[in-house]
């Protein structure tokens, strides 16, 4: 190892990598470890109580093993040249070793599309604390002892502080605190329970919602759950159920049943099947459109009803599973990703925040091709949102013979002279999702059984694909509607910002359709603009993945409740040319990229 090359500066050779930084005397490796640009993992915020950060000094003055090291090294099975980043402070030139263990692993939250990787730092963490025992000489209280290991006051619930005495003495005083932020204990628990840390993201779908069940101690996820939205019983569209909620004030109660009962099912299914204690759950986070939120809420839905279509708010601070009634820890918290404007709301936020659209370059569509059909414009530095009313027709619904993108549903269709139909898991055909119904209406076109204003030629206006099942010619205008409804916004959101389809720098597709979606029998129909193949990118479910990446990151809700401050709305309803352009987009014919 070289010399020191300053009188007042000392060199740092880090490995692996054999990277090289300059500290001054008492600073604090950790720094010099991250100004290397190196993400080493510090939990706990420097405070040395999560022993993530050890780092082995090959060569170079160690400092004496200190208490809370001493207790980690032993946990660890490390040897005694091991000692944490966050505590040393330089005293010599040092060479030093990074375990992958200690370097922050970054999470995709992405299962299709782009990675996107998120940076492990979730709000909801748990530390394991081995409290000095109490000495006559020198008494101390059950709060100021934790105090003292994080070096701060701290705010903690009284029903608590009423468990502190007993289980520190019953566990000889090892406990571990879950942590709300960096100052709000949680809960107390007996003995070593910080790997027991998990949560669970929601999308909370118009007509679908799917559950996932999260690890908060490594970032994965242990399994995801689907299942249909009930709500539809009172309306296959957020505008129905609205009305629905307005005829009565005990029906806005029954919704919000509905769908907490359906949620709570689904968690505790997941849990049971993971064997999982509900107790060591301690966050939601939920992402679905204004109309689902309010629901979910119980929130008065009148003003989404008229004009402005106001929601009661953007930005919520964390509620409690308690008082929302979920069944998770009792003093479990509730996340819910902001809505944006009007119909604009937290699933296209949390969309928003899963393709990392802020940090992009260019100019970029976000497309969500749902109930709702939300589309957000990137130009440059600047956004703008607006809605459609898609209706349910990419999900399937609405469909004689539609149903979800689950096993059975035939999801891709080929025409090898004779139609070839593939059905998800391989199964049986039980009906057709959306991808499916996209790839037969191109096909049908090709073939001359569809007009391109979406007539069905035959007399029977029926046309069989297999066994029972037969596209309707009220099947065609469905999903005709749902097209025209998408390619009107695209058009006008583009129009009012001055930009044409070939300015485009790409475009995101959102939804159910994750990578079965056909782009060119998408070209082909109208649906998606003829760009390149490499500037359309399917993210599937994004609103989940950004739920996901909210529960993971703390710095990701920070930076989306700015966002979504910045972001402008346009409504196509109240613009005089829409319809005009709608009729015109009902035709099955492709987008002009100049027009």
């Amino acid at each position: 190892m070289e010399k020191k090359i300053h009188p007042n500066l000392y060199r740092i050779d880090i490995f692996p990598g054999k990277k090289a930084v300059t500290a001054d005397e008492n600073d604090l490796l950790a720094d010099r470890i991250q100004e290397a640009g190196i993400p080493l993992s510090l939990y706990c915020g420097k405070k040395g109580l999560c022993g993530k950060c050890f780092v082995e000094i090959i060569k170079g003055k160690r400092p004496p093993v200190e208490e809370r090291e001493d207790f980690f090294i032993k946990q660890k099975g490390l040897n005694r040249k091991h000692r944490l980043a966050c505590l040393f402070r330089i005293k010599s030139d040092l060479e030093i070793r990074i375990p992958e263990e200690s370097i922050i692993q970054e999470i995709s939250i992405l299962q299709t599309g782009e990675r996107t990787p998120v940076l492990l730092d979730p709000q909801i963490k748990k530390y394991h604390l081995q409290l000095r025992k109490p000495q006559i000489a020198l008494p101390s209280s059950f709060l100021e002892m934790v105090e003292n290991a994080f070096q701060k006051k701290l705010r903690v619930p009284l029903a608590v502080l009423r468990k502190f005495p007993a289980i520190a003495e019953q566990n000889h005083y090892q406990i571990t605190a879950v942590m709300d932020s960096d100052d709000q204990v949680l809960d107390i628990e007996p003995g070593d329970t910080s790997k027991e840390n998990f949560g669970i993201a929601i999308d909370a779908g118009t007509t679908t919602l799917v559950v996932e069940l999260v690890d908060l101690v490594t970032g994965k996820t242990l399994d995801t759950l689907t299942a249909r939205n009930d709500q539809i019983q009172y309306g296959s569209d957020v505008m129905s159920r609205i009305g629905f909620a307005i005829k009565d004030s005990r029906n806005l109660a029954e919704l919000k049943k509905s769908i907490l009962n359906a949620l709570n099912g689904m968690i505790g299914q997941i849990l049971d099947k993971k064997e999982i204690d509900k107790a060591n759950v301690y966050e939601i986070v939920i992402a679905g459109n204004p109309p689902m939120n309010h629901f979910l809420l119980g929130l008065p839905v009148e003003s989404l009803a008229r004009a402005p279509y106001l929601s009661v708010f953007s930005c919520l601070p964390e509620l409690t599973s308690d008082e929302l009634g979920f069944r998770i820890n009792e003093r479990g918290k509730v996340y819910v990703s902001p809505n944006i404007k009007s119909f604009v709301g937290g699933d296209i936020s949390a969309g928003l925040a899963a393709v990392d659209l802020a940090n992009k370059k260019g100019n970029f569509l976000f497309i969500d091709l749902g109930t709702n059909g939300e589309i957000v414009l990137k130009k440059q530095d600047t956004f703008m949102a607006t809605s459609t009313a898609a209706g349910p027709a990419f999900e399937g619904m609405n469909i004689s013979c539609g149903m979800l993108a689950l096993p059975g549903a035939i999801h891709r269709v080929e025409d090898r002279d004779q139609i070839v139909i593939h059905t998800l898991g391989e199964k049986p055909a039980l009906g057709i999702c959306g991808t499916g119904l996209i790839d037969l209406i191109a096909i049908f076109l090709e073939r001359g059984m569809v007009s391109v204003r979406g007539r069905i030629k035959n007399k029977s206006k029926r046309i069989r694909i297999t066994g029972n099942l037969t596209i309707t010619q009220k099947d065609i205008r469905e999903i005709q509607l749902a097209i025209a409804a998408i390619k009107s916004g695209i058009r006008m959101i583009l129009m009012k910002n001055n930009l044409k389809l070939d300015q485009l720098d790409g475009i995101f597709i959102a939804g159910a359709f994750g990578n079965y979606l056909n782009i060119r029998n998408s070209i082909r129909i109208g649906l998606l603009p003829p760009l390149d193949d490499e500037k359309i990118h399917f993210v599937g479910n994004s609103s989940l993945a950004g739920a996901k990446a909210f529960l993971l990151s703390r710095p990701a809700r920070e930076k989306i409740e700015s966002l979504v401050k910045t972001i402008r709305f346009f409504s196509l309803a109240a613009d005089p040319m829409f319809q005009d352009y709608f009729i015109e987009a009902l035709e099955f014919k492709e987008q002009s990229l100049s027009g």
